[in-house]
């Protein structure tokens, strides 16, 4: 069906050849029943093209589930995404258990990183001075509330959309409220995300938020390339790599046994507007490659993590934007902490989506090579 939008419809024009506009596409409220995610919403939403995805509101309103025309862009671990209820989160690593998987962990949103223990003294309550915080902090893992969801028009642009507010609050700590909208239009292979997180308590509080985009094979596969406008070697954080060799990071390889993770941080270069595009491209896909592509602003998020896995069934690479690097005490040394004060809110803009054939895919190297070329 992704010729049928090679033409631009007017909505008379659509209209008079469907019953519903769900026989295109639309967003539809799924849960599943059956196994770990049991219990879990699901927010599908189908564009037409080919390309679906699902939003699973009780996992932190992130992206489980993701294809284009039959193919995974996401990881799917083992445990299927589960519901959070039935997995320990308490402990260290307990992300690692229930939340790494699908196409989207928001991480966050005090914490990024591994487990750390840091002072929450200026919360007033002398019984817990301090916090231990486990793997990539609680976000995935919290039950949004479901604000809103369906297709509306534009005059001829059928827009696809969905709300929902995720709040991370105790007694005696933080109170930050996620408030999330994805947005997509039938006929297109993407959706925009925006988030606005706000501090909602009445004490500042410590903010941090990372994005771990963890695509799959297909898409990842022997030959497959991360092209972005990198600046330079990138710095590694985990793994044996020489951050010279563009081989042991910005290329792919056949799953390996006994691998052990490769994690890279990037500086990369954003154009006249901020935005740094960065894309997987599977060369042997389709019809001339097809490719998984996000862009974001780097004005909001102005680190970069590649996470590269290329274990037997843990095979994954994680495309990472994220407000700060790893380690509080690192990020507190380098000025780059931020504290919400009472009532202040940021926000976060991502494009995600798929190019499908070389004159696509083209298009997408022309403007990296662009500015990857700028003095």
């Amino acid at each position: 069906m992704p010729e049928l939008f090679n033409r631009r419809w007017t909505r008379a024009e659509l209209l008079r050849h469907i019953g519903h506009i769900s026989q295109l596409g639309g967003v539809q409220l799924l849960t599943a029943d059956n196994g770990p995610p049991r219990g879990v919403r699901l927010l599908e939403f189908r564009t037409g093209t080919g390309f679906v995805f699902k939003v699973a509101v009780e996992r932190g309103m992130d992206v489980g589930y993701c294809e284009y025309q039959g193919a995974s862009l996401a990881w799917i671990p083992p445990t299927l995404m589960p519901g959070p209820w039935y997995f320990e989160q308490q402990e260290e690593f307990g992300w690692l258990r229930a939340g790494l998987g699908g196409f989207c962990n928001s991480c966050g949103m005090v914490h990024i990183g591994n487990p750390e223990t840091d002072s929450v003294a200026h919360y007033n309550f002398p019984a817990r001075s301090s916090e231990r915080y486990g793997v990539h902090d609680r976000m995935a893992l919290i039950p949004a509330e479901l604000l809103g969801f369906g297709e509306r028009w534009d005059g001829d642009e059928c827009i696809l959309e969905a709300v929902g507010r995720v709040t991370q609050a105790q007694t005696y700590g933080e109170n930050l409220v996620l408030t999330r909208r994805y947005t997509a239009r039938l006929g297109e292979s993407r959706f925009l995300l925006h988030d606005e997180i706000e501090n909602a308590g009445y004490l500042p509080t410590v903010h941090m938020l990372l994005y771990h985009i963890n695509v799959g094979f297909p898409f990842v596969d022997d030959g497959a390339e991360l092209v972005a406008p990198f600046t330079g070697a990138p710095k590694v954080l985990f793994g044996d790599a020489d951050p010279e060799k563009p081989d042991l990071y910005a290329r792919f390889i056949a799953p390996q046994k006994d691998w052990v993770q490769q994690t890279f941080e990037h500086a990369m270069r954003a154009d006249a507007d901020g935005r740094v595009p960065v894309a997987i491209v599977n060369p042997r896909l389709g019809t001339g490659g097809q490719a998984v592509y996000v862009i974001y602003d780097r004005s909001q998020l102005p680190r970069y993590i590649e996470w590269r896995m290329m274990g037997e069934g843990q095979y994954a690479v994680g495309i990472e934007p994220c407000t700060n690097g790893f380690g509080r005490d690192e990020v507190r040394q380098a000025g780059e902490r931020i504290v919400l004060q009472p009532g202040e809110k940021r926000i976060y803009d991502l494009e995600v989506g798929v190019l499908d054939g070389a004159a696509a895919i083209e298009r997408f190297r022309d403007r990296v090579d662009q500015l990857r070329s700028r003095a």
